[in-house]
């Protein structure tokens, strides 16, 4: 098979790409755990305010993130749940079963 620039340029185009796609994805990194179990206090939530992040490390520090219609699920970060459109504010704690 000869060599296709075009092709190697896709490829490698396709590998930076990807982590990037991987990250905005499945931003939670966990199964989703959707529940309705009781809430902290009003005052240990921080509310996802300005723009939504487009991109969020790989660094694991669970949160609860409470979702706009009142939902309940885990987040591998404060970021990743705020990147999460549906979430109004994040709990410094996974949410409790």
């Amino acid at each position: 098979m000869p060599y296709n620039s075009a092709m190697s340029h896709s490829h490698s185009v396709l590998l930076r790409v990807l982590p990037v796609l991987v990250l905005l994805g499945g931003c939670s990194g966990l199964a989703p755990s959707q529940t309705t179990a009781p809430q902290p206090p009003a005052s240990d939530w921080q509310a996802c305010e300005g723009e939504r992040p487009m991109v969020c490390t790989m660094i694991y520090d669970p949160v609860c993130g409470r979702q706009s219609n009142g939902a309940l699920d885990v987040y591998a970060s404060p970021c990743n749940a705020c990147a999460d459109v549906a979430v109004t504010a994040w709990h410094p704690e996974p949410c409790e079963e």
